[in-house]
């Protein structure tokens, strides 16, 4: 039997199965140390899409001898479920970590109930006296399920990214699209392209949430330092407005109630940032209690908005906080001169915080 199923394995089947050795042997050396996604999530993709390589060799194996029709609507029925779970996988990888996500298994568990039936009745697919395949009236439930899986996968993508550079998150919607290719493939022409590129997006995702942890400052889960410096560089002429932003007491805090005291200020700080974030808002940490916010295309009226909703987050929250505003008219549309100007303005504040709040800062 091991020597027929070599026999039948195709190319196909060796580019998944190296797939699988591949992404197995990354997670296993590596770790996402982020609050991302749960690194366990890629296992169920990859566990999936493992026992899809063996279902389908199985399945051709007994297809070629109607005495193995158990084992062939047994590995059938594997296939219809395994295909649901590996793209449930993927999507739960891209899932909010913290929301719910008990209800994305609802699909998955009604498409097994429905082809695991099959055994009793030709609801999904049967096979006839001269063993072959006859899709059942509800055999292409498991396609919508896919289907409607993968919709959702690009929805989150959008909701969860949205406020990510455009070229980050290309390649994401990318792989989530040639899956929905590789199902069309499956479905019309019975290969397994479906489970490569499944594998594929999933070690794409993975490899974006290593480059999302590099680029980002650990601590507020803004972009860091360096991001700031190629953003200018990159995207320095559609700057409309700079805001330096600096936070006011962070050394008496940690002076008087601790370094952890101080982390959560910054973390605050951080929230209220990415509450106020989009493609066309950036903030970066700079370093220490040191904020830069970026915008780019926006007009004053989305500037205004955008620095008031973040000002009543901080007085909400309790914070004192410096901040100084540069437009691109004022300074000659010069990102640099916006840079020192609103540095300027943001440190003029910061005195004055100083000589009303506490005077041992000016001595």
């Amino acid at each position: 039997m091991i020597s027929e199923l070599a026999n039948l394995a195709g190319g196909e089947h060796y580019l998944a199965l190296l797939l699988v050795l591949i992404f197995s042997c990354i997670l296993l050396s590596k770790s996402i140390i982020s609050e991302h996604v749960n690194q366990e999530r890629f296992w169920i993709t990859l566990l999936a899409c493992a026992l899809l390589i063996v279902q389908d060799l199985t399945e051709n194996y007994a297809q070629t001898d109607p005495a193995r029709r158990d084992l062939r609507m047994i590995s059938s029925i594997a296939g219809y479920i395994l295909r649901p779970m590996a793209i449930l996988g993927f999507l739960l990888v891209v899932w909010p970590s913290g929301r719910p996500s008990w209800f994305l298994w609802i699909p998955f568990i009604l498409n097994g109930l429905l082809f695991g039936s099959a055994i009793f009745a030709p609801l999904s697919f049967s096979f006839d006296a001269d063993y072959c395949f006859q899709r059942g009236p509800l055999g292409n439930a498991v396609f919508y399920v896919c289907f409607g899986y993968l919709v959702m996968i690009l929805y989150t993508i959008h909701i969860r990214f949205k406020d990510r550079r455009a070229g980050d998150t290309f390649i994401i919607y990318l792989c989530a699209l040639g899956c929905i290719g590789a199902m069309t493939v499956d479905v019309l022409f019975e290969e397994i392209t479906l489970i490569s590129a499944i594998l594929i997006s999933s070690m794409v995702f993975y490899l974006f949430l290593r480059t999302q942890d590099m680029d980002h400052d650990s601590l507020t889960r803004l972009w860091n330092r360096w991001t700031f410096y190629e953003d200018c560089r990159k995207n320095g002429n559609a700057v409309t407005a700079v805001a330096s932003i600096d936070m006011n007491g962070l050394k008496k805090i940690n002076d008087e109630q601790g370094h952890d005291a101080g982390d959560r200020a910054l973390k605050t700080i951080g929230r209220g940032l990415r509450a106020v974030m989009d493609r066309k808002r950036i903030a970066y940490r700079m370093g220490g209690d040191e904020f830069m916010l970026l915008f780019f295309h926006c007009s004053e009226e989305e500037i205004s908005k955008t620095v008031k909703a973040f000002l009543d987050e901080m007085r909400k929250a309790e914070m004192s906080i410096a901040m100084g505003l540069a437009k691109k008219q004022e300074c000659a549309d010069s990102l640099d001169e916006m840079i020192r100007v609103s540095d300027r303005r943001m440190y003029e504040q910061k005195s004055e915080y100083y000589r009303t709040h506490d005077r041992r800062r000016l001595r």
